[in-house]
């Protein structure tokens, strides 16, 4: 991490589209972090959030508190919050864990999983691969999987793997910068899980499921070797 951390790009943090205020700032904010607009270690500095974004301090530090939760911004009694910026190490602790749980819940949701499902995930798929915008596809990926992990009806095995699908989204988001070639590969590798899982192929759909991660894990290791600070 360079010495002073760099400041909050404020101009670039529009509000957009017609929500709460509290939910207009958490996506946008989340959306600068995920696309690097905002990248690991800015400054947040809550008044300033609030003037750039044309609301009041207080759906930022609302938006603040629930990112932290996500596990995109870091608070600090001294520094106050800052952006988090991803490593090598967590990256490898967060795919490990999130490998284990997915074989299990892959295995099992195959079974029990419904058409409704299939077709929601179906129709997130085809969204995925009609958008162009990176900070976009991310989200419709994080509701992608969560579709695919609900499905094996496990709510603990749910609750952690929607944790792990929040932490890991910086990575996805490292993984796919600069890259329309890794989003295509994810496109592909849904079209086949959405495959399997229709033909009730548990063994194929464990198989897809953990090559998956693991592509992302390569790519976003590799990028975080070549990062500057690295």
């Amino acid at each position: 991490m360079a010495a002073s951390a760099p400041t909050t790009r404020l101009p670039l943090l529009s509000p957009s589209g017609v929500r709460t205020a509290h939910r207009t700032v958490t996506d946008r904010l989340r959306e600068a972090i995920l696309s690097g607009e905002l990248p690991g270690g800015t400054r947040l500095v809550q008044s300033e959030l609030a003037a750039s974004l044309a609301v009041s301090v207080t759906p930022v530090r609302e938006a603040l508190r629930d990112l932290v939760g996500e596990g995109l911004i870091e608070f600090d009694p001294y520094r106050g919050a800052t952006v988090h910026e991803p490593t090598l190490e967590e990256l490898e602790e967060i795919y490990e864990l999130r490998s284990l749980l997915t074989a299990r819940t892959v295995a099992e949701g195959v079974q029990k999983i419904t058409d409704e499902d299939l077709d929601l995930a179906e129709t997130l798929h085809k969204a995925m691969k009609a958008q162009n915008d990176p900070a976009v596809w991310l989200d419709l990926n994080r509701q992608f999987h969560h579709v695919l992990d609900a499905a094996s009806r496990r709510p603990l095995y749910q609750e952690m793997l929607g944790r792990l699908a929040d932490l890991s989204a910086l990575y996805v988001g490292v993984s796919i910068s600069g890259s329309k070639s890794r989003r295509k590969n994810a496109n592909s590798d849904h079209a086949e899980m959405i495959a399997a899982y229709r033909e009730r192929d548990g063994d194929r759909a464990v198989e897809l499921a953990l090559r998956h991660l693991a592509d992302t894990v390569e790519v976003a290791r590799a990028r975080l070797m070549s990062a500057p600070d690295a």
